[in-house]
């Protein structure tokens, strides 16, 4: 079977073995109400983004007090992914005492995403805090908060590993002493401020090229790769006028390329007009050039009028857009703003006119909006 069919679908078959990841589904730190955030969660701080905020004095004033404090042990994390694929996904971890360095590391991750890599360096830097003589605090400071809240998670995610050796030398480490603490702060990797820059500089020396033998990976980089295939073969697809309709109407995107469609966000379509049902039917109405006009009517040989009310032979989407006297239009309409403009302009257009908030109009939004989740 695998011969005669090609799909993204089955090349799961093809890539699973290939995964180096291993998972503890029964691990004993995930057990409900034995987590770490159960027995612990007065001790686990999450210093996080705040939009509003100067980040760059906040982060100085609160490095200054933890600089000046002995029992502190400060840690600065960060993960690397290369955009070529010759190179593996690394990680750093610089560990200090006030301004004194007391350990740095960095090593290679194999094919990884960056939010593993993230993942793999905090729990780098934790292991290596807790040994730490004379600390009672941790401060670790990364750009990824996501993955500073995963690093306490036992359960089953990609990057598992890397949070059950995080949750297991935090609890021996709780365990010897009650005013022992940890507090993850967020860095934007933009600021390269103090320590975590010297750890994005330090991580980003490292160039290791992926050899010939069996590299790492994790899971979600394998569910990354499926993803990337399927919307290759998607965009592939989308080319083919038979498969997208004959009547779809080509768009642009603001870098002059054609619009593609995409599952991020819900696609470009639907990141736009998703707000509204009745306006997203309307529009994929418009697009598809299934929608009650005359062109419509007689392609598919409904008995209702052909002709448009500007007196036009064919009420066609074409018309309606670009030539129609009784409808507004400045321009050619290349965009998606382009069209959400003359949808603005002309609020009926593109609807039903015997019941424009009715039975009909409904049946339509669900059936576009069914047909969207399909693509």
């Amino acid at each position: 079977m695998q011969g005669k069919v090609k799909s993204t679908v089955m090349e799961v078959d093809e890539c699973v073995h290939t995964l180096t990841e291993s998972f503890e589904p029964f691990a004993p730190e995930a057990r409900p109400g034995d987590q770490l955030l159960d027995h612990y969660a007065d001790r686990l701080h999450f210093d996080e983004r705040d939009p509003t905020q100067d980040r760059r004095p906040y982060l100085d004033e609160l490095i200054a007090k933890a600089r000046a404090d002995p029992l502190t042990v400060l840690a600065a994390t960060d993960g690397s992914v290369p955009q070529s694929n010759q190179y593996q996904a690394a990680l750093a971890a610089i560990i200090y005492k006030g301004h004194r360095e007391l350990k740095r590391t960095r090593y290679v991750s194999g094919r990884v995403t960056a939010p593993d890599a993230e993942l793999n360096a905090i729990s780098c830097a934790v292991r290596l805090a807790v040994k730490q003589a004379n600390c009672q605090h941790i401060m670790v400071f990364t750009d990824s908060m996501g993955r500073a809240h995963r690093a306490v998670d036992p359960g089953v995610h990609s990057g598992q590993a890397f949070s059950l050796s995080v949750c297991r030398a935090l609890q021996e480490w709780f365990e010897v002493d009650d005013f022992h603490r940890i507090t993850f702060v967020y860095v934007p990797s933009a600021l390269r401020w103090d320590i975590h820059g010297e750890a994005h500089k330090y991580v980003t020396e490292l160039k290791a090229r992926v050899g010939r033998h069996k590299t790492d990976n994790s899971i979600d980089a394998l569910r990354s790769q499926a993803a990337h295939s399927v919307l290759d073969s998607w965009n592939s697809t989308f080319q083919d006028p038979t498969y997208r309709g004959s009547e779809f109407l080509e768009l642009q995107q603001p870098d002059g390329q054609l619009l593609q469609p995409s599952y991020l966000n819900g696609g470009p379509w639907l990141s736009t007009f998703g707000h509204s049902i009745t306006e997203f039917a309307r529009v994929c109405r418009c697009i598809t050039g299934h929608t009650p006009i005359g062109a419509y009517y007689r392609c598919f040989k409904i008995n209702e009028p052909h002709g448009c009310t500007c007196s036009a032979a064919l009420q066609s989407c074409q018309h309606i857009l670009f030539r129609c006297r009784d409808r507004y239009s400045v321009h050619y309409p290349r965009f998606l703003g382009d069209i959400a403009a003359f949808m603005k302009y002309n609020p009926t257009v593109f609807g039903f006119n015997r019941d424009p908030s009715g039975v009909g109009q409904s049946l339509w939004a669900g059936l576009f909006l069914l047909l969207g989740d399909l693509w």
